[in-house]
């Protein structure tokens, strides 16, 4: 089950952050696990306002009370913004991520907004694309330009934006 997130369920949250990817695997696409304010749960609760952190939402993959996944979006003025999925590491590969990734594309459905964007990363110093790169090519995401950030500069990547028309 799908539902908005609360405040009880940040330990689990950060859980499925902290598992999701290591360290190791994030140096030069994205930022180290202590500058993460999901991957900590004193950050995460000073940043938690009613139902929404740092202006997205957050929503959570249930089962049998346990959180395996969550999702952060934000709803813009044109699009929906998926700004993070992080699945649990033991539940990787079991169709949960693709699982969340419809959930929000209803949203923006029923939101009325035509698009659902995204970014991943590319490291800059080998040109790989984050591991992500491929499941949204295969879920019908168009590569739709790529940036560089203060963060993205300060950990060696590149943000990869992704669009995808939900609505005609």
């Amino acid at each position: 089950m799908i539902r908005p997130a609360t405040k009880d369920d940040i330990p689990q949250i950060v859980s499925c952050n902290r598992t999701a990817k290591d360290d190791n695997e994030l140096v030069g696409y994205g930022p180290p696990l202590g500058k993460r304010v999901f991957a900590d749960e004193d950050k995460l609760r000073s940043n938690w306002h009613g139902d929404h952190v740092e202006e997205e939402s957050v929503y959570v993959f249930e089962e049998d009370g346990r959180v395996l996944a969550y999702a952060q979006v934000r709803v813009d003025p044109d699009a929906v913004e998926l700004d993070n999925i992080d699945v649990a590491s033991e539940h990787q590969r079991k169709g949960i991520g693709k699982a969340m990734v419809d959930f929000v594309e209803s949203l923006a459905k029923n939101s009325g907004k035509h698009y659902v964007t995204l970014s991943t990363s590319r490291n800059t110093k080998t040109g790989k694309p984050w591991k992500s790169y491929s499941f949204w090519l295969r879920l019908g995401y168009m590569v739709d330009g790529e940036t560089q950030t203060e963060d993205g500069k300060e950990n060696g990547f590149t943000e990869i934006r992704f669009r995808k028309r939900v609505l005609p």
